[in-house]
């Protein structure tokens, strides 16, 4: 089952997700595959056993598969994730229990594997925390000594001291996609970025924001002179006379009027 979106704050990402190991129910695997197999050869080697005498192997055989049956569904049903700034251990279907612990808490990453878990690259990971006598211990761990490296790095990014490490692809979640700087809230930036006012108009990475270019200057025609007005004004007039609209006073008129303005 999923570790669910909701969960995760605006400003955190989910970096791996995983369940446990399949050593988890291997056991009660052997067991059940072991039970089955005596009581086939049993049934086989006695064919005509009464079927009242089959009802006690039945039942011995619906132990273990039982038991197997729950492993599967804790198995199924506990998520180990990592985001930016926690580790989140989920468990149980209709009871939940949500463990979190926040990384700048962690003092200590401890890995503890024997001859078969590493062999099946399994492990445990004990992590001491800050101000806890208990350490909290992950047991069943897929790629435990890769989980260590993953964590203490991200510890590193937190602290300003080091780089974020690359989770594997089979750790990481079926929707993993790194988030960009403009999926972040505004008011709350991404680790290792400074805070900026959002309300800054100056701010070129706010989300959604094109910086507008400032208005081109408007231009104007240049001003006609008083002496070009009146030189058409006098070929417009001298125009009039020749085709006889103002006869020769009329023209003398407007001319000494237009010349006096000048």
């Amino acid at each position: 089952m999923p570790l669910p979106r909701k969960l995760l704050n605006d400003d955190e990402e989910l970096l791996a997700e995983m369940h446990p190991h399949w050593v988890f129910f291997a056991g009660p695997a052997a067991a059940t595959a072991a039970t089955w197999a005596v009581i086939l050869a049993i049934l086989l080697s006695f064919k005509h056993i009464p079927d009242w005498a089959s009802y006690p192997l039945l039942i011995l055989g619906a132990v273990p598969t039982v038991w197997l049956l729950g492993r599967l569904v804790r198995w199924r049903t506990t998520t180990i994730a990592l985001t930016t700034t926690r580790i989140l251990v989920r468990r149980g279907i209709l009871g939940r229990d949500t463990v979190q612990l926040r990384l700048q808490r962690i003092t200590e990453i401890n890995l503890a594997q024997s001859l078969i878990e590493r062999m099946f690259g399994t492990g445990r990971l004990v992590i001491d925390v800050q101000g806890e006598d208990d350490s909290l211990t992950l047991t069943d761990v897929r790629k435990p000594a890769v989980v260590q490296r993953v964590v203490n790095a991200q510890i590193n990014e937190l602290v300003g001291g080091g780089a974020r490490e690359e989770v594997p692809p089979e750790l990481r979640p079926h929707d993993y996609r790194p988030r960009t700087p403009h999926e972040y809230r505004a008011d709350t930036p991404p680790f290792g970025t400074d805070a900026v006012d959002p309300l800054d108009p100056s701010d070129p990475t706010m989300p959604g924001d094109t910086p507008v270019p400032d208005p081109a200057p408007t231009s104007f025609p240049a001003p006609v002179t008083s002496d070009g007005g009146i030189g058409a004004k006098l070929i417009e007039l001298d125009d009039l006379r020749r085709r006889g609209i103002l006869t020769e006073e009329e023209f003398a008129a407007k001319k000494a009027e237009l010349l006096g303005r000048f």
